[in-house]
C-alpha cells in the first residue's frame, strides 16, 4: 500500500490476478469518480487486449433529483467507451430495517446477482479511504474480530465472484489519475452531507487523522488485512470444532439443522466456545450477537441443567435447549387460535397458518387411522381443549397427553404447535408422532397415515 503511489493501467493490472481476465468482467458503474476510473482502467486493459470480455452496470436508486441525470451520464459514457450497459431502476422504501443505505444497497446487489452469470466477475470501486473508513466505523459501532476484516478484497456471490482491484489504492492516487486523463464523473450530494455517519468520517474524522499521522491510511488498510487472515484462521477452527461439536441424534422435528452437542461443545476452552458458536450462527445466515449474548448462551444454556428449556433470544435470532443440545432457529411468532374440521383422504394437504402443513402418507406409514373414523375429525391445538388420558398402540396403560409428550422426547416449544386431531373432545391423532389406539388400524383395516411438515424445517 502506498497513499503517493502513481495509478496507471499498469498498476492497476498488477492488481487485477490473471484468474479474472478472461472472464466476463462487470463494472459496478455509480458514475463517480471511483467507479469512473475503474471503467476507464479496463477499458485501457481492454485496448490492449488483456481483458477479453467487459460490461457495465448502473443501478438507479431513485434516491437523488439528479438520479435521471447520473444514468444518462452513464450511459453516454459507456456508449463513447464501447462497453455494454445494463440500468437497471430500483425502487428503495425509506425507512425498512438496517437504514437507507443498507435497503439501497440490498436492492443494488440483487440486481447484481440477476446480471451476473456463474463465473463472472464484478469489479467495485472500493478505495484505501474506503477501506479506512469502514475499519473506524465498525470499531467506533462496536463490532469483533471478523468486522475488523472491513471490506474483503475479493469474496463470492453466487456462483460469481466480487473483486475490488483498487482497494490498496488513495482516493487522492484515483483522482490523480481522473485529472491526468481528463475524466469527467458525477457528483452525489448527499456525500456532502456530515449527518450521516460515513461522511462524518470521511469529511471530519479521517482528514486530521491523516494530517497527524501521515501512513495512518496505510496501517489501517494493513490491519484491515491482516484481521482478513485471521478471521480465516478463526473460521478454520471454528469449522474443524463445529463439526466435532455437532449432535449425531439431533433434535426432534428439527431435521437438517445443525444442531450442537453440549457435552462437545465443553470439551473445547471458552474461548474456542465462543469462537464455534460466532461461526455456527454466521454460517446460518442468523445475525451475529455481541460478546455478551454469546456469554449469554454459554451460562444460561450450554451450563443449564439437563431437563432445562432455556432460550437466549435477540433480534432475528433465538437459541433454544432440548436435552443435551441447542439448536438455532428464527424467533417463533405466537400462533392464532386455529380450528377447523376435516376429512382425512389419501390426497389430504392442509397448509396450516404460520405452521407448516398436513398432508396425507402412504398407508406402509406406521402412524394410520381408520378410515370409518376420519369423518368427523376436528383440527386443533392443545391450548385450546383438554384431552382425557388415552392409550398407544402396543402399550399397557392411559396417560396424559403431556406425559406421552415427555415420554416421546417433544421438545417443549414444539408441544403447543402440535396439530392435533380430534373427535368429540378426544384425542385421535397427532400427525407424523402418535395415534390413539382406540383409532388405530388393527390388522388388514385400511387406514390413512398423516404426517406433519413443520415450520422448523422449512426455515432451513
Amino acid at each position: 500500500m502506498d497513499t503517493n503511489m502513481h495509478l496507471t493501467d499498469d498498476a492497476f493490472l498488477e492488481r487485477l490476478p490473471e484468474i479474472y481476465r478472461d472472464r466476463r468482467l462487470v463494472v459496478g458503474l455509480s458514475g463517480g469518480l471511483d467507479s469512473t476510473v475503474l471503467l476507464h482502467l479496463c477499458v485501457a486493459l481492454r485496448g490492449r487486449g488483456i481483458i477479453r470480455s467487459l460490461e457495465a452496470i448502473h443501478v438507479n436508486h431513485g434516491l437523488s433529483p439528479n438520479a435521471a441525470e447520473w444514468q444518462a451520464f452513464c450511459e453516454t459514457m459507456c456508449d463513447q467507451w464501447s462497453v455494454s450497459l445494463v440500468s437497471r431502476r430500483v425502487e428503495v422504501k425509506r425507512g425498512a430495517g438496517g437504514g437507507l443505505e443498507a435497503s439501497a444497497r440490498a436492492a443494488r446487489y440483487q440486481q447484481y446477482e440477476e446480471v451476473l452469470r456463474q463465473g463472472d466477475c464484478l469489479l467495485q470501486g472500493h478505495h484505501l479511504n474506503d477501506q479506512a473508513e469502514t475499519l473506524l466505523y465498525r470499531i467506533v459501532r462496536g463490532c469483533g474480530v471478523h468486522g475488523l476484516a472491513a471490506v474483503p478484497r475479493e469474496r463470492a456471490m453466487g456462483e460469481a465472484m466480487i473483486l475490488r482491484p483498487l482497494l490498496d489504492v488513495s482516493r487522492e492516487a484515483i483522482h490523480a489519475y481522473a485529472q491526468a486523463h481528463q475524466l469527467e464523473w458525477v457528483d452525489d450530494e448527499s456525500n456532502l452531507d456530515v449527518a450521516y455517519d460515513r461522511n462524518f468520517l470521511r469529511h471530519e474524522v479521517l482528514p486530521k487523522i491523516h494530517q497527524r499521522w501521515i501512513g495512518a491510511l496505510n496501517n489501517l488498510g494493513r490491519l484491515a488485512e491482516d484481521a482478513a487472515d485471521a478471521t480465516e484462521l478463526l473460521d478454520q477452527v471454528a469449522e474443524n470444532d463445529l463439526q466435532q461439536a455437532l449432535s449425531v441424534d439431533g433434535i426432534p422435528y428439527h431435521t437438517g439443522l445443525p444442531v450442537i452437542d453440549i457435552s462437545c461443545l465443553k470439551q473445547l476452552t471458552d474461548y474456542r466456545q465462543r469462537n464455534v458458536l460466532r461461526y455456527w450462527l454466521r454460517s446460518q445466515g442468523y445475525p451475529l450477537p455481541g460478546r455478551a449474548v454469546i456469554q449469554c448462551i454459554l451460562d444460561e444454556l450450554v451450563s443449564a441443567a439437563q431437563d432445562a428449556c432455556p432460550v437466549v433470544s435477540w433480534e432475528g435470532c433465538e437459541v433454544r435447549r432440548h436435552g443435551g443440545a441447542i439448536v438455532a432457529l428464527k424467533p417463533l411468532d405466537n400462533l392464532r387460535p386455529f380450528s377447523c374440521q376435516l376429512v382425512l383422504s389419501a390426497n389430504c394437504d392442509l397448509e396450516l397458518p404460520g405452521n407448516g402443513r398436513i398432508y396425507a402418507e402412504k398407508p406402509e406409514q406406521p402412524l394410520v387411522l381408520v378410515r370409518s373414523e376420519v369423518s368427523d375429525l376436528s383440527l386443533g391445538y392443545r391450548s385450546d381443549i383438554v384431552f382425557a388420558p388415552f392409550r398407544l398402540p402396543g402399550r399397557a396403560g392411559r396417560k396424559s397427553l403431556k406425559k406421552w409428550l415427555n415420554e416421546l422426547n417433544v421438545p417443549v416449544w414444539v408441544r403447543d404447535r402440535l396439530p392435533i386431531l380430534h373427535r368429540s373432545g378426544e384425542l385421535v391423532a397427532i400427525p407424523g408422532l402418535l395415534v390413539n389406539a382406540e383409532y388405530a388400524v388393527s390388522g388388514n383395516e385400511p387406514g390413512i397415515s398423516c404426517c406433519w411438515q413443520t415450520p422448523f424445517e422449512r426455515q432451513w
